[in-house]
């Protein structure tokens, strides 16, 4: 393989992260109706428990890039 831009063939191929995407899930409409059926049950103290956090996931994207050592000059493979 040789670089395109000084024609060196020292040249290094890496898979690099470029891209990470989180998506969030709430806790949902049951966990709040039943939260706030405690709270008016309990006259109040359901509110001393704290709020249950949803949950996410990250989903990352990876590409192979290749890096000339000669003159820094990078690209897709």
């Amino acid at each position: 393989m040789k670089c395109p831009k000084c024609g060196s063939e020292n040249v290094s191929v890496q898979v690099m992260q470029t891209e990470g995407k989180t998506r969030q899930r709430g806790t949902g409409c049951l966990w709040t109706l039943g939260r706030w059926t405690m709270i008016l049950c309990t006259c109040g103290l359901w509110l001393l428990v704290g709020k249950r956090k949803g949950t996410g996931k990250t989903k990352f994207k990876n590409e192979t890039v290749a890096i000339c050592q000669q003159c820094g000059n990078r690209w897709k493979v």
